[in-house]
């Protein structure tokens, strides 16, 4: 029971992960990434842009992990396909022509994400007596890159998650 309680807290914080990244009003256009640094409100697109696949593919995983009643250890496949989608995100915005604090913040996102990603690629490898540890680790690191997400959308201009 407390391992399904845990798995509930650790969807919970992949589901913040998804708003930290992305979930934002939309806008009519986007911009490509150019040699010279481009602008905030360029950056900002670019990155709202980003989102939409990660997004999508977060509430794909929601949807499995609520229809599993707390069981993770099934949904390995699934989580290996949001962690792609959250790979190929990582990929867009790295490039997305940010600059100064921006730039930095993105790479530490980047970094952060990359953690979520390697628990989401290690549920495959998880039993029954270590999902509960692999469910506190990934709500730990699924806060933390929420909470640089937020970093990110401030330096950017956009609302929190």
């Amino acid at each position: 029971m407390k391992a399904r309680h845990i798995t509930a807290l650790a969807s919970a914080a992949l589901a913040v992960l998804a708003v930290g990244c992305g979930s934002s009003p939309a806008s009519s256009s986007s911009s490509a990434a150019t040699a010279t640094p481009a602008s905030t409100a360029q950056v900002a697109q670019s990155y709202l842009s980003a989102t939409a696949a990660v997004d999508s593919a977060y509430t794909t995983w929601h949807a499995d992990l609520v229809a599993a009643h707390g069981d993770v250890l099934d949904l390995a496949s699934q989580a290996a396909s949001y962690s792609g989608v959250l790979t190929a995100f990582d990929s867009k915005i790295q490039g997305i022509g940010a600059s100064g604090k921006a730039a930095t913040d993105i790479a530490t996102l980047i970094s952060d994400d990359t953690t979520v990603i390697a628990d989401l690629n290690s549920l495959s490898s998880q039993s029954t007596s270590t999902e509960a540890a692999w469910d506190t680790k990934a709500l730990s690191d699924g806060l933390a890159a929420v909470a640089q997400g937020d970093v990110v959308r401030s330096d950017l201009g956009l609302p929190a998650s």
